[in-house]
């Protein structure tokens, strides 16, 4: 492993880092990562003009400060692999322009809370996400965020159900997003086989984002036709949420449908 630097991980007398890989340099393995990153690259992009149009946040507001968090300690406060910490910070970069949208119209999706007191919550589980995700590479010698990033990748994928099916329209999202992150995903769950191969458990997870993908498509592709427009149109008219169904009066008796 003299590609990793020894850092706050060489530690006495504790077993070396469990994310040991075979060796990776050569032409498919920057093939991948270059397609990979083209995907994720496209995907982001296709997300931040989304919500431009839409002024609602093409990227669920919880893992993007999850996110931001995992790309801040990845880039500048752990030591990477020489190759590995520009990109990560290239992320933190496109990952402002996310966080600046949030701050503007993240607040839409939790109606009930101030605008004020949305941008105090989510700075505060930026901070939170970023010390968690610091003591768990500390702790499972994870210096590259395999775990941690793979794992928030299947959250990744949920939320984006999660928040099509809250919103009940395709407000801030597209299907090009949604295809775009699943091939991002699947080649990086690929790269993932080829240097990790033992590593069962991060391979189960790109098996379920490769399933949660396929479902958001299948759903962002129906509820866009619903909608009356056409789900392979890259310039879609802004989209506007349905406003929330007013509460029952107290003592009201809620008709079932």
């Amino acid at each position: 492993m003299d590609w990793l630097p020894p850092a706050i991980f060489d530690l006495p007398g504790v077993a070396p880092a469990v994310s040991e890989p075979r060796d990776f340099r050569n032409f498919w393995f920057w093939t991948i990562v270059v397609g990979l990153g083209t995907f994720w690259a496209l995907a982001y992009g296709l997300a931040i003009q989304r919500a431009f149009v839409d002024k609602f946040v093409g990227i669920p507001v919880v893992v993007v400060a999850i996110n931001f968090a995992w790309e801040i300690v990845h880039s500048i406060v752990i030591d990477q692999e020489p190759a590995q910490r520009p990109a990560n910070f290239a992320w933190v970069l496109i990952d402002i322009v996310i966080v600046t949208q949030v701050m503007k119209w993240g607040h839409k999706d939790f109606p009930k809370l101030p605008r004020k007191l949305f941008q105090r919550l989510f700075l505060a589980l930026v901070v939170v996400a970023g010390i968690e995700l610091f003591l768990a590479a500390r702790e499972f010698r994870d210096i590259l965020g395999m775990y941690s990033g793979c794992a928030l990748n299947v959250g990744i994928s949920a939320a984006f159900i999660v928040t099509l099916v809250k919103r009940r329209s395709s407000a801030g999202q597209s299907l090009y997003v949604g295809i775009c992150k699943m091939m991002g995903s699947l080649l990086a769950g690929l790269n993932t086989l080829i240097i990790f191969p033992d590593r069962h458990l991060v391979l189960s997870w790109f098996v379920m984002i490769l399933v949660l993908d396929l479902v958001y498509i299948r759903m962002i592709y129906r509820q866009i036709r619903s909608e009356g427009q056409s789900p392979w149109k890259l310039n879609r008219p802004r989209v506007i949420p349905p406003a929330p169904a007013p509460a029952p009066a107290r003592g009201e008796p809620v008709m079932a449908s």
